[in-house]
């Protein structure tokens, strides 16, 4: 049986997988275009989720060392737990940055924050330690 929730303004069912799923169900993060449908989650809104990879591209990208990652970062896959590290710790280090007054990371208002400023304004070094230094049992 297929959710209500995504649905687009046809009936037909949003596919496209969310790209912080992983954040998401470890309780890292939230993001109100965010709806599970048979277990898994999806994105109900196209664009939203175009903004989401190119993020997660960038963080992916420029935390190559931080995660340990020789070859071109975007080629492979990662490890579970580098993916975690990367949504989480990403995700908590933008949050830090963009958004400390938030009780919890929310995903679409920190993409809503990047769009004003753009990631030209971010202090990668502090956004990648917080990469680095996350941890599963926190």
């Amino acid at each position: 049986m297929q959710s209500r929730f995504t649905h687009n303004a046809r009936g037909e069912i949003n596919q496209l997988p969310c790209v912080f799923a992983a954040a998401l169900r470890q309780r890292c993060a939230v993001c109100a275009l965010a709806r599970s449908d048979s277990g898994a989650l999806l994105c109900t809104q196209p664009l939203a989720r175009a903004a989401c990879a190119s993020l997660h591209g960038t963080l992916r990208d420029k935390a190559r060392f931080a995660l340990g990652l020789r070859n071109d970062p975007l080629s492979g896959r990662t490890s579970n737990s580098d993916e975690l590290k990367l949504q989480c710790g990403g995700l908590g280090g933008l949050r830090a940055q963009l958004d400390s007054e938030a009780l919890s990371v929310d995903v679409q208002r920190l993409l809503e924050r990047l769009r004003a400023g753009g990631l030209q304004d971010i202090a990668w070094e502090p956004l990648l330690r917080s990469i680095g230094l996350w941890r599963l049992d926190r």
